[in-house]
This record gives C-alpha cells, structure tokens and sequence, in this order.
C-alpha cells in the first residue's frame, strides 16, 4: 500500500514545531520531535521535511546544542509547583529569546547580501528604500 505524503507545513503548523522545540526538555532527536508533533497534529512528518525548513532546523540544532547534557535528571526542582511553572516559562521564553535571535542575524546576513547583489546590479539602497505605492482602494473595477 502507499503511504500517504503528509501535508505541507503551513505557516501555523512551523510556529507549532518552533514552539514546542522552545519548551523541550529532556532529550531530544528528530524521532522525538516527530512523534510529538504527531501527538499534537495527528500528521506524521519526516525528520526530511523538517530539515527542509531553516527555521526548524536552526531551532532543532540551537534547542539539542542547549539542553546537551541536561537531560538526565531534574534534581534540585522546586517543590512548589508554581515554582516550578514559572521557571519552566522562563525556560521556554530564554529558548525562543535564543532562536529568534539566530534568526535575527540569519535575516541580517541575508539583508546585507541582497543589499550587495541589488547595488552590483545598480539598484541602490535609497531605491530598495522608497516607500511603497498607496493601493487603490477608492477605484472600483470597471468604473472609470
């Protein structure tokens, strides 16, 4: 029989992955990470179309890079339970703080070589710059 392709990642469901990447604890592989987001989905993906994504895939190697050597045990946990919610936040919040500025500076190397490659090809900065057209939203098709 053969297997069905699963669905193409929408924006929401790489906000999903990026999200639950940002909370991980306790070891991570792609088998893991898959199996979790088919928990939450009900889509089984490959650990190929995850990778296909640069931002899965930084988030994946900058969330394994960042609990290497964590996941072995929890001790010294708080027993307080709200405690220990927050910090979990706090966790999740440092993780996703971490990602988004890779990305950040993955953004800004790429600014930096389109800037280049427009300016070879004569479209300067103050050109990409100019603001853009208003929309004609007065104008109704067909009348004139």
């Amino acid at each position: 029989m053969k297997k069905t392709r699963a669905p193409d990642l929408t924006d929401e469901r790489i906000k999903l992955v990026l999200d639950t990447l940002d909370g991980w604890k306790g070891k991570l592989t792609w088998d893991l990470l898959i199996e979790a987001i088919q928990k939450i989905t009900g889509i089984t993906y490959s650990r190929f179309t995850f990778a296909e994504y640069p931002e899965i895939a930084n988030a994946f190697s900058l969330r394994k890079e960042a609990l290497r050597g964590t996941w072995k045990g929890e001790r010294g946990q708080p027993r307080d339970e709200r405690v220990r919610a927050a910090l979990e936040q706090v966790e999740r919040y440092k993780a996703k703080i971490e990602r988004l500025e890779e990305q950040n500076q993955l953004l800004l190397e790429q600014f930096v070589t389109w800037a280049h490659n427009a300016e070879r090809k004569g479209v300067t900065v103050m050109m990409l710059n100019a603001p853009l057209p208003k929309p004609e939203r007065d104008r109704t098709k067909g009348v004139k």
